[in-house]
C-alpha cells in the first residue's frame, strides 16, 4: 500500500513492485491527472479523506473493496503513530540486536505529527521472546484489553 496526499509518489510503467497488485491511499486534493496516469497503469486508489488521511476510513475501504482482512505496518514513526492514534494497532512485532547508536536523530516506532491529537498510552503486554542467532531479540507484544 502506497500513501500520498497530493499524488508526488512517481510511478511508472515498470515500477511494479515487485509483481504485488498496488493500491495508492490518496486524499482528494490529488490532481485528476495523477489519477488519470494510475487508471492507465492499472492501479487502484482510494481517497482515505479531504485534506488529510483517516486511516480508520482507508482500512474499512481496503476491506470492503479489496478483502483485505488484516495489514502489516512498516512505517516510520508518524504513519505508526497515526495508526495508533486512531486504535488500528493491535500488535507490535520488535527485534532488538546488540548494535548501540548513540545518534540524537534515532528514528522512533511510534510519533506524533502536529496535526494528530495528542493520545493516551497504550498499553501492549508481551506475547513471546525468541532468541535470535546474531544474539537479537524477537518480541511480540499484543494490545492490552
Amino acid at each position: 500500500m502506497l500513501t500520498s496526499l497530493d499524488g508526488k509518489i512517481a510511478i511508472s510503467d515498470d515500477d511494479d513492485r515487485f509483481g504485488h497488485h498496488i493500491v495508492e491511499v490518496l486524499s482528494e486534493q490529488v490532481a485528476d491527472a495523477y489519477l488519470a496516469h494510475l487508471r492507465e497503469l492499472g492501479i487502484s486508489y482510494i481517497f482515505g479523506g479531504k485534506e488529510r488521511l483517516k486511516f480508520t476510513v482507508v482500512v474499512e475501504k481496503l476491506k470492503k473493496l479489496f478483502s483485505i482482512d488484516k495489514l502489516l505496518l512498516e512505517g516510520g514513526g508518524v504513519i505508526n503513530g497515526s495508526f495508533l492514534n486512531e486504535g488500528l494497532v493491535d500488535e507490535v512485532s520488535l527485534i532488538l540486536i546488540p548494535i548501540v547508536d548513540a545518534a540524537s536523530n534515532s528514528l522512533t516506532l511510534f510519533e506524533t505529527s502536529a496535526h494528530l491529537q495528542k493520545t493516551k498510552p497504550v498499553n501492549f503486554i508481551l506475547k513471546s521472546v525468541e532468541k535470535l542467532d546474531d544474539g537479537g531479540l524477537w518480541m511480540n507484544y499484543v494490545i492490552n484489553p
